[in-house]
């Protein structure tokens, strides 16, 4: 008991002379990024299955979005949390990024270029990608106690996060299709266009300054 407090105290100590920094990220060049995932061990990961119907649908619904934006993804594109149902199905050329493995060895069966990382470390280079494109992305949740009850509440924090990692990333524009971002849109002097009845999306332009 007197270690676990002795290092209690060292470590508040610690903390107030060096206080926490962000995690360091390495930025890794595209190719090298992509051979990582060649030598990834794909056999460890579990595989998963795909409803065709569902996947045809969410595609249609991809191009939808992308129609009523009125953007042209004729270039270089990250589809950031691409699931298992990617942009690249559309555009062959894109690149799919997501959190979890298990997506990202089901679209390489699909012979779709995709990496395994996470937005609180993306080790994608700045201004790598013309556009990127975030499709309903998946949402964090904070649980609040109160009461006796549990609420739940949209991590508003991570969707800025999302939303300052696509536009680190994108050269041109990010077109984030998602209800509770478009609703609270971060960096709203960056907005081109903005739908909330019907398709929900924000469509920004790219910043050359750090959001």
């Amino acid at each position: 008991m007197v270690v676990t407090r002795l290092e209690s105290l060292l470590r508040k100590t610690w903390l107030r002379i060096f206080p926490l920094r962000e995690y360091v990220v390495n930025r890794i060049p595209l190719p090298e990024l992509l051979a990582q995932m060649d030598a990834y061990d794909w056999d460890s990961v579990e595989d998963v299955s795909v409803n065709e119907d569902e996947r045809r649908e969410r595609l249609r619904y991809f191009s939808k979005v992308i129609s009523a934006s009125g953007v042209s993804l004729n270039s270089s594109i990250l589809d950031l949390a691409s699931g298992i149902t990617s942009l690249a199905y559309l555009y062959p050329d894109a690149v799919a990024v997501d959190n979890d493995p298990r997506n990202i060895k089901m679209l390489r069966k699909d012979g779709i270029k995709g990496v395994v990382a996470d937005i609180e470390r993306f080790p994608f280079e700045e201004k790598s990608f013309d556009y990127v494109v975030s499709i309903s992305p998946p949402q964090k949740q904070i649980i609040l106690h109160s009461d006796g009850y549990c609420h739940f509440i949209i991590d508003q924090d991570y969707n800025r996060k999302l939303v300052d990692t696509s536009l680190k990333i994108a050269r041109e524009k990010a077109l984030i299709a998602s209800y509770s971002i478009t609703l609270q849109p971060p960096h709203s002097h960056l907005i081109e266009k903005r739908e909330t009845n019907g398709h929900y999306y924000v469509l920004y332009r790219s910043s050359n300054n750090s959001v």
